[in-house]
């Protein structure tokens, strides 16, 4: 991997968090800079735009769930009860540690109406999470079950996400996960 690519991916990293706390529209081209330790004009060389930045982040965001998170429903070789607790268990671990809450939720609250250009990388997004839910929920509801119960799991993690930043307090997330994963019961 080159250097540039190895700064690049760490600006992304940066800017994530910077994004995932201040917004979109609270956040500047030199609140950025200065989180990465480099100078405005340097942040062009890697980035044509704030918006070319975010929409690396988001495709950043979704290629790690893809990676580390969605894949799990999928290896058929473990049994699906254990694939559903070790998706789990990671998404309970990424969400605590990222101060902020989603970055595909924030930005869709905050900037829908205003930058559609978004929209298909966390509409990617979300369409993979539910799908790989639904992927494991079939294995006990038939398909359009299957469909709705993920969507509803979705729905609940985000909103619990959103309790545990408003209140400071993690057991609204830690109940989404739990009932996401009674699911199978």
């Amino acid at each position: 991997m080159s250097k540039n690519t190895d700064v690049k991916k760490e600006m992304i990293s940066t800017c994530l968090e910077v994004f995932r706390k201040d917004g979109y529209y609270n956040t500047g081209i030199k609140k950025l800079a200065e989180a990465c330790g480099i100078k405005q004009s340097l942040f062009y060389y890697y980035f044509k735009s704030k918006e070319h930045l975010l929409e690396e982040i988001l495709k950043a965001v979704h290629g790690y769930f893809n990676r580390k998170v969605f894949c799990i429903a999928y290896q058929e070789d473990k049994p699906v009860r254990e694939r559903l607790n070790e998706m789990v268990e990671i998404t309970r671990d990424v969400f605590l540690r990222a101060e902020g809450g989603c970055i595909m939720a924030n930005t869709v609250l905050e900037m829908v109406q205003d930058q559609p250009q978004f929209i298909p990388v966390i509409r990617a997004f979300f369409d993979d999470w539910i799908a790989a839910n639904a992927h494991l929920l079939k294995e006990k509801y038939v398909e359009a079950i299957a469909i709705e119960k993920a969507e509803q799991a979705v729905q609940d993690v985000e909103g619990g996400i959103m309790l545990m930043r408003l209140y400071n307090d993690p057991k609204y997330f830690f109940k989404a996960l739990d009932r996401g994963a009674r699911l199978l019961d």
